[in-house]
C-alpha cells in the first residue's frame, strides 16, 4: 500500500528508502504503521522547506510499529495527494496560528 505525506521541515529531507513510524489518521482512529520512503520531492516556496513524500506501508502492525519507535514523532500520511494537500492547509493554518502542528518539524 502506498500513502502520501506533505511534510514541512527545516531540518533534512527524509531520505528515499529509510524507514519512519507512519501515522494514517482517519475520523475515528490514529493508527501507525512502518513505511517506507518512495519519492522526496521537493515543493516550491512555502512557509520552511517542504516536500512531497510517497511513502510505502511495510508493516501496518500497529503494537509492532510504536515498539519499534517508541520515542518517534509519526509521519501522517493519506491514502491520495488530494487528502494530504487538504491537511497539508489545515496544518499550515495551525502552526501559524500556533508554533507548531502536525508534519511540521522545526530544529530545536
Amino acid at each position: 500500500m502506498t500513502v502520501y505525506a506533505i511534510l514541512s521541515t527545516d531540518v533534512a529531507p527524509n531520505a528515499v528508502g529509510s524507514l519512519w513510524l507512519v501515522a494514517t489518521p482517519t475520523r475515528d482512529t490514529n493508527p501507525h504503521c512502518i513505511g517506507r520512503i518512495l519519492t522526496v520531492t521537493r515543493r516550491p516556496g512555502g512557509h520552511m522547506p517542504t516536500w512531497d513524500l510517497q511513502v510505502e506501508i511495510v508493516n501496518d502492525d500497529d503494537a509492532a510499529a510504536k515498539a519499534a519507535y517508541p520515542h518517534s514523532n509519526p509521519i501522517d500520511c493519506y491514502s491520495t495527494v488530494a487528502e494530504a494537500d487538504r491537511w497539508h492547509a489545515v496544518n499550515f493554518a495551525h502552526f501559524a496560528r500556533a508554533g507548531y502542528a502536525r508534519n511540521h518539524w522545526v530544529k530545536t
